[in-house]
Parts: C-alpha cells; sequence; structure tokens
C-alpha cells in the first residue's frame, strides 16, 4: 500500500512538472520570434513547374535527342523483324542460315542495348546540365527575394514537417522567374 501511494504522489508530480513546462512554453516566445529571424520556404517542384526555362530546356531536350530515339525504335524494329522471321521460317530454313539469322539477332540485341544505354546516360548527363543551369537561375532569384525581404533563411518545402502558408514565397520566386 505504501509503494502505490509512492507511485501516485510520483506520477502526480510529474504530471503537475509537465503541465507546468507546457504553460511556460505557451507564455514565452519561441527564440526566433524573439530575435527577429524571418524564415521562408518554397516549393522548388512548383517554381519548376512553372518555369518558361525549364519548359525551354525540356524541349530542347527532346528535340536534341529525339533523333537518336527514333533509332533505337529502328533498330527494336527490325530486332523483331528478325525474330519473327526466324520463328516463322525456322522450319523450312537450313539449320546454317538458322544459325546465322540467330547469330544476327543476338547481334542485334547487343548493338541495340548498347545503344540504349548511351542514349539513357547521354539524356541523364543532359538533363542534369540543363536543371543545374534551371536550379543556378532559381537560386539567384531567391537569393534576390531574400535579400530585399530582409529573409535570414530560406528552406525548401519538402524537407520541413510543417509550415504555415504565410512564409512560403514560393509564387514571389515564380513572378520574379517570370519577370
Amino acid at each position: 500500500m505504501a509503494i502505490m501511494k509512492k507511485l501516485v504522489v510520483a506520477l502526480s508530480a510529474t504530471m503537475l512538472m509537465g503541465a507546468l513546462t507546457v504553460a511556460h512554453a505557451e507564455s514565452t516566445p519561441t527564440a526566433a520570434a524573439n530575435s527577429g529571424i524571418t524564415v521562408g520556404v518554397i516549393d522548388l517542384s512548383v517554381v519548376l513547374q512553372h518555369s518558361t526555362e525549364a519548359k525551354a530546356a525540356g524541349e530542347q531536350l527532346k528535340k536534341q535527342f529525339k533523333p537518336r530515339q527514333q533509332k533505337i525504335l529502328d533498330a527494336q524494329k527490325v530486332l523483331q523483324q528478325d525474330q519473327d522471321k526466324l520463328k516463322r521460317d525456322s522450319s523450312v530454313i537450313s539449320v546454317s542460315d538458322a544459325q546465322a539469322l540467330q547469330s544476327k539477332i543476338s547481334s542485334e540485341g547487343r548493338d541495340l542495348q548498347q545503344m540504349q544505354d548511351n542514349y539513357m546516360q547521354d539524356l541523364r548527363a543532359a538533363q542534369q546540365q540543363a536543371m543545374q543551369q534551371v536550379l543556378s537561375h532559381v537560386d539567384k532569384i531567391v537569393q534576390q527575394i531574400a535579400t530585399k525581404g530582409h529573409y535570414d533563411l530560406i528552406l525548401q518545402k519538402n524537407s520541413v514537417a510543417y509550415s504555415s502558408p504565410r512564409i512560403d514565397i514560393t509564387q514571389q520566386v515564380i513572378d520574379a522567374i517570370k519577370d
């Protein structure tokens, strides 16, 4: 019984301390508000969706890589035709012709795979380079807005658990990019 009484007293004291801490925290201004720190958040994906520079870079990449993409499609078509021919004619052509066609199909498959790998590698590199240029421009605009608005800290929206809409500067950045 004495142990139960001590447990109730300890639990009550803990709850009282917790309540006092919460009450004190609610009545004390935050360090950021107290020191006058100005914070903003930006949704970079929304900015990039509205960026004419990003859209133009995407269109340029499509135009630049379209011939290679067509070449891959043509190679796939030839490979498929040869596979169909082997399947269709394997019973009526000689063994040596079938082996030669199979060898050709294997070679075409390897060449196609290499072509696709090179295409994807070059496309990724070009996309990264284009994105770096766009992000560099966005970064300069964010820095200008931060300087003019006297912001101390600007965070990307996807890296914070919550942010108030009143500190969101995404639209400001979009408007500045369009100018």
